[in-house]
């Protein structure tokens, strides 16, 4: 065998043996039919889906607001023929590197201008692809606040929070400070601080305001900025100046002042006027430098805020007044009750439905009404009235000079009166003798009653036989009582009273007739103890005494 087909033979063996040494080792990592199912069934990561922060936010990200910086993690989209999609981190320098693309500078831009930036840059190699930008987690960052809160210092916080997040962050006492007395200490500072002179101190230089209030009644995210890392916070005292808010306005409160504020602000601030508002027509009122004079302005507010009168510039001190229309417009009701055809509650008019009309939207009565027993009762106090304004209506009500005895019944008649004051009118007159003069305007909360007859006058106390009798019309009330088997020893014949049925009034004989529904009453003897009338005999005795003395002085002075 010459040398060249020898050395040929050795290279062609070696190749040979390389192959096979692949081969094996292609087969070993190959993955098996059970490795390739499993493989596909899994799923895969989707990085649009990996959104790392689990910061409470209160809105979506605003683009234009929210600065891009380094340490966000954005979301970039090319949508073509091939889709690509990319996790871009902007580096500490600020700025944002797209692989076979390009590399885009976004320091001190918002999130807008970022994603304006990064299509403009996509485009040029992808000329019809659509590109879309979002953040996908944002940085963390550190930021410092001073002033009145409970935690000065540094705190680390989250790109996508705000203002108010760091103070909420800097007024909340540690967990485990578990005195009452740091709780309180933090409260305090929360109620001292400035709401709407909030500094923030920018890396760059900005000084921008930061106004709570006005964000909490606009939403608008100038008056809380998003925060950005080097932030300096200072949170002063609130200021003593104020202007307020009254009247037919959402928020009736006092804020505090804030040069620039105008009349359009507060009205902001007061979250606006209330459905019954008379927007047209309010009063400022203005206070002179040393408080002891007041300017009274009269203001179109509704035109202010639409643009169509001039904004006024407000000073500390201000109030504006919003009027209100009242809404007459209730759910006038009147209840009727008792020996009606059609008992319920009947809608009336504020100040011209007629009981008569009342009685006829029920129906009319039965025929078992009792019209003579029928009342009206009028509310003293409302049902939907607090505990707090009866017992004040029972205050105003002690105000008396009365003796013991006339006070306790006046009592009694006050608590019966909160309960439901009588209104003054004859059913009988109106209903049957057609007296129109009895025919009374209804009130909200009114309840006309209408009893049953029952035909009986009931006859109790000091008689044998008390019960009811049945009623004879024009017989007084000795018929009755005798009807009743007559008197019981002991009782007081000359005190009998008439107990009227419909209205519980006590009344003597001659001052009423009897009528169906009513009750007799038959007092009885008093019985005093032996010692009652041993007092009652020493006292006239004393009486008698004296007078004997008197007389007997005067008579030795006349001699």
């Amino acid at each position: 065998m010459t040398p060249a087909i020898k050395r040929t033979s050795v290279v062609i063996c070696t190749l040979a043996i390389f192959v096979c040494e692949s081969s094996q080792a292609q087969f070993q990592n190959t993955p098996s039919i059970q490795e390739l199912l499993r493989m596909n069934t899994e799923p895969r990561p989707d990085p649009s889906q990996r959104i790392v922060s689990a910061v409470p936010i209160d809105a979506p990200v605003n683009p234009v607001e929210y600065y891009v910086g380094p340490g966000d993690v954005l979301a970039l989209n090319i949508w073509s023929s091939a889709p690509l999609e990319r996790s871009l981190t902007v580096t500490p320098e600020g700025t944002l590197l797209i692989p076979n693309v390009g590399v885009v500078d976004v320091k001190e831009q918002t999130l807008e201008a970022v994603k304006k930036n990064v299509a403009r840059l996509v485009t040029r190699k992808y000329p019809s692809a659509e590109v879309t930008l979002t953040i996908l987690s944002p940085r963390r960052i550190i930021v410092q606040v001073t002033g009145d809160v409970y935690v000065e210092g540094k705190h680390e916080m989250s790109s996508v929070q705000r203002v108010d997040n760091l103070i909420d962050v800097a007024n909340d006492p540690p967990r485990s400070a578990l005195d009452p007395g740091v709780y309180y200490a933090a409260q305090f500072v929360r109620r001292s601080s400035s709401l709407r002179s909030i500094i923030i101190q920018r890396k760059s230089g900005e000084r921008v305001r930061a106004d709570l209030i006005k964000y909490k009644a606009t939403g608008d995210g100038r008056y809380n900025p998003y925060l950005r890392e080097g932030d300096q916070v200072l949170v002063p005292g609130r200021m003593m100046n104020t202007i307020g808010m009254l009247g037919a306005v959402r928020l009736q409160s006092s804020f505090e002042y804030v040069p620039g504020d105008s009349l359009t602000d507060l009205i902001a601030m007061g979250f606006g006027f209330r459905a019954t508002a008379d927007s047209m027509h309010g009063v400022l009122t203005r206070l002179s430098a040393d408080a002891n004079s007041m300017e009274k302005i009269d203001v179109n507010p509704a035109a202010i805020v639409a643009g169509r009168e001039r904004n006024i510039a407000l000073r500390p001190g201000d109030q504006l007044t919003i009027k209100e229309v009242p809404e007459l417009r209730q759910s006038l009701i009147v209840a009727i009750e008792g020996e009606v055809k059609q008992p319920g509650q009947y809608p009336i008019t504020r100040s011209a439905t007629k009981l008569s009309e009342a009685i006829k939207a029920a129906g009319g009565f039965t025929n078992e009404a009792n019209i003579k027993a029928a009342t009206l009762i009028r509310a003293r106090v409302g049902p939907q009235v607090s505990p707090d304004e009866i017992a004040q209506e029972q205050l105003l009500s002690s105000r008396s000079n009365l003796g013991i005895q006339d006070t306790s019944y006046y009592f009694t008649e006050t608590a019966l009166r909160l309960k439901g004051e009588l209104v003054s009118v004859d059913f009988q007159k109106l209903f049957v003798l057609g007296d129109s003069t009895q025919d009374v305007t209804l009130r909200l909360y009114d309840r006309v009653i209408i009893p049953r007859r029952t035909r009986t006058v009931y006859v109790f106390g000091q008689v044998l036989s008390p019960g009811h009798i049945e009623f004879v019309e024009g017989k007084d009330y000795r018929y009755y009582v005798e009807k009743a088997t007559g008197y019981m020893q002991g009782a007081r014949k000359g005190d009998v009273k008439i107990i009227k049925g419909s209205t519980r009034i006590w009344l003597d004989p001659d001052e009423t007739k009897i009528e169906d529904g009513d009750y007799i009453w038959v007092p009885k003897e008093r019985q005093y103890p032996f010692s009652y009338y041993l007092t009652t005999y020493a006292e006239i005795a004393g009486i008698i005494g004296t007078v004997a003395t008197v007389a007997l002085l005067i008579n030795n002075l006349t001699k």
